[in-house]
């Protein structure tokens, strides 16, 4: 169940990620790249997709079958076999006649082979198979170590779809530079470090639960065997992906999103929230309640809560090491790390006051506890604030000093409104729903007279969301008039228009925007290799033209600075 849920989750991630390559691949190019020439080409490489997708099927049911594997007792097995020579026989022509005419078309015509559906293309059909040989060496190891068996039909799969990804991996590294490959190798890298981090959990979960418990676990190698099969899988995709190819590309925005957001990130909140179940299971076993009346039944998760916090705290480690210097500087990217690890440690800490009021209105109020006793839910609150306030600290901590030392900038960052708007939406809709609560818990007793203390223990848990959201829209509004004051202290009169003539830089075109108050405009090179953008030069280079129309351009000699009178 885990690992299908694992694969779904994978897949859709998959699935968005070409999405995102396609919408970003039409704004580049713009609504005049829409032609039909693209729409001949998204149904050319959509059908080629889909015969690949049928040829592995019938192929991998095929190898199984010569190695031994046998239908389910509930499936028909001369329909199956019949499905898988049709698949072959007929599917297996029919792609190799559509791959050949599509690459005398990449020969005749190199506009073919730099369109984004192309790439699309190779990113989508080399990671669907990826996950799907993925999942079968997880299986191979699995009936390997548990049954001491060849898996035929997770064989059979290996067989057929790592030859469909490793043909496109090869057609990718030969089509495909630097910054066309990002999206397919960043995405790569995500799948195995998914595979990675769940074996690594299930296996050392599993390990620490054999020293803990010994007996509870009845099927003590099947756990291992699974974790396991897992771990290798992930290792082989992420050293093949992440440790030769991605980590050497070039640091771009889509780079320091993946090592920030997913790696810095994803493994500090991934050791948080483990961490927090764990600190919660030991406080109510040592000053709670507790449910179970031995340790081993009480801390029946608590092997794979440790293995959670060690995991993520070394993918923590590792990507805040590859990181570096870049780890440090101020980019939108770690505004956006920032700023999310922040509000996310804040809802904690937030809903830690709430449930303390939870807490002193149960142990005020008679009723009945249903679910966690007063005592436990107290405790559930001291979890959320000792983990959640430290953490949104921290965090705050670092956007306060960096807002202190280049204010005007940093109040008018794209993310900190992002951020304040959305924690003023959010809190705003939960106090209104909590407060819409509250009424109708009090007038209905009013109605029915039955005002009194127990209409207040109904009304804990609304009135706990409402305590927090005010707390928290409190604070920001003080930050966000603060912010307005500064924004408007330190605005400078800017150019009126600008237009940057050079490499495709999205992220400096927000931050001239941000930092001159004008209309700016992109426009990338393709006649020569223009040098990169430097925000220091492009800023000095723009400064003292205030209210005019500048155009400045970038090529193997430096930047260029024109001052132009648009046509009226």
């Amino acid at each position: 169940m885990a690992l299908g849920i694992m694969v779904s989750f994978i897949t859709g991630v998959l699935i968005l990620g070409a999405v995102a390559l396609v919408v970003s691949a039409a704004r580049r190019r713009g609504a005049a790249g829409i032609d039909a020439q693209t729409v001949r080409r998204i149904f050319q490489y959509a059908v080629l997709y889909w015969l690949c997708v049928v040829v592995a099927i019938g192929l991998a049911e095929l190898v199984g079958r010569l190695l031994g594997a046998e239908a389910a007792p509930w499936e028909d097995d001369s329909y199956q076999l019949a499905q898988a020579l049709a698949f072959v026989l007929v599917g297996l022509p029919l792609a190799a006649a559509l791959g050949w005419w599509t690459r005398r078309r990449h020969r005749a015509d190199p506009a073919e082979t730099a369109s984004p559906v192309f790439n699309v293309y190779l990113t989508l059909t080399a990671l669907t198979s990826l996950v799907v040989a993925a999942v079968a060496v997880q299986g191979l190891v699995f009936e390997a170590l548990d049954q001491g068996e060849l898996d035929a039909d997770a064989a059979g799969q290996l067989v057929a779809w790592g030859a469909l990804w490793f043909g496109h991996w090869l057609i990718a590294r030969r089509a495909l530079d630097s910054e066309r490959a990002m999206p397919h190798l960043l995405l790569g890298s995500l799948v195995g470090l998914a595979f990675a981090v769940t074996g690594l959990v299930m296996t050392l979960g599993t390990s620490l639960d054999l020293l803990w418990r010994p007996r509870a676990i009845t099927r003590p190698i099947a756990g291992l065997a699974q974790g396991g099969g897992l771990l290798l899988a992930g290792v082989l995709v992420w050293v093949r992906y992440w440790l030769t190819a991605a980590s050497h590309l070039p640091r771009r925005a889509s780079w320091l999103a993946y090592a920030l957001l997913i790696g810095v990130g994803g493994g500090l909140i991934m050791a948080i929230v483990a961490a927090s179940r764990l600190l919660w299971s030991v406080l109510v076993w040592f000053l709670g309640d507790p449910q179970d009346a031995t340790p081993a039944a009480h801390f029946d998760s608590a092997a794979m809560d440790l293995a959670a916090v060690i995991s993520g705290a070394l993918v923590w480690w590792y990507h805040r090491a590859v990181l570096g210097e870049f780890a440090a500087q101020r980019s939108e990217v770690r505004r956006i790390y920032e700023y999310l690890v922040a509000g996310i440690a804040l809802v904690a800490a937030a809903a830690g006051v709430g449930t303390i009021l939870v807490a002193l209105i149960e142990a005020a109020t008679p009723g009945i506890d249903i679910g966690m006793t007063t005592v436990n839910t107290l405790l559930a609150a001291v979890t959320l604030l000792v983990v959640g306030t430290p953490v949104w600290w921290l965090h705050w901590r670092r956007i306060r000093v960096a807002v202190a030392a280049d204010p005007n900038r940093e109040v008018t960052a794209l993310t900190r409104r992002i951020y304040l708007v959305v924690l003023f939406g959010v809190a705003g809709v939960a106090a209104v729903i909590a407060l819409l609560m509250v009424g109708n818990t009090f007038f209905n007793d009013l109605v029915d007279a039955q005002l009194g203390a127990a209409t207040l223990r109904s009304m804990r848990y609304s009135l706990g969301v409402l305590v927090a959201s005010a707390a928290v829209s409190a604070y920001h509004g003080a930050i966000f008039r603060q912010d307005r004051n500064t924004a408007v202290a330190g605005h400078t009169a800017g150019p009126r228009s600008v237009v940057l003539i050079g490499t495709d830089d999205p992220a400096l075109a927000r931050m001239v925007h941000q930092a001159t108050g004008s209309r700016v405009e992109l426009w990338e090179r393709t006649d020569v290799n223009p040098i990169a953008w430097d925000e220091t030069s492009v800023l000095t280079a723009l400064s003292g033209h205030p209210g005019q129309d500048l155009v400045l351009t970038a090529d193997e000699q430096g930047f260029q600075l024109m001052i132009v009178e648009p046509r009226r």
